[in-house]
């Protein structure tokens, strides 16, 4: 795998009643941006661990994109306020400190007459520290290379 050097990208969330909550300091390599995508994100609940205030239960969208090389993911965030079971026919990993998984699919998406694949790859794990369970879906027509570079990434993604 090539090497990469890793751009940290803060993520938090705003909610009118609830007010701001970190979710976490996304890595991404270097040249990959990040922006919102197409729906507003979502929190609807937040609690407060080693006096900062988190997303306990939320979804949010982004675009991750590397604009030389003209690839995009579609990424979405789910987080939780409990432990999840890994799906079936994932892998272990490690993010950060914490176990996770990583786990690959494919779907057939388009018109009927000009379907084409779409690859997903979904990392999750959970933390204690702040007492929730982050999953991050990536999806597109990305190649592999760009998968994996930002799997690299997520595998130093700061969640406390």
């Amino acid at each position: 795998m090539p090497h990469h050097e890793f751009v940290p990208h803060d993520i938090s969330l705003t909610n009118l009643v609830l007010g701001e909550a970190r979710l976490f300091r996304l890595m991404l390599p270097e040249k990959w941006e990040i922006t919102r995508g197409l729906a507003p994100p979502d929190m609807q609940a937040r609690h407060m661990r080693g006096g900062a205030p988190w997303v306990a239960s939320g979804r949010a969208w982004y675009v991750v994109y590397h604009s030389e090389k003209g690839w995009a993911l579609e990424l979405e965030v789910r987080v939780t306020a409990h432990e999840k079971k890994p799906p079936a026919g994932s892998q272990p990993i490690e993010i950060g400190l914490h176990t996770g998984y990583v786990a690959w699919r494919k779907r057939r998406r388009g018109l009927p007459w000009k379907r084409h694949d779409v690859y997903f790859m979904t990392i999750g794990w959970y933390c204690p520290q702040t007492e929730r369970h982050i999953e991050l879906e990536f999806s597109g027509w990305c190649p592999q290379e760009g998968f994996e570079a930002i799997r690299a990434g997520i595998l130093r993604t700061i969640c406390h």
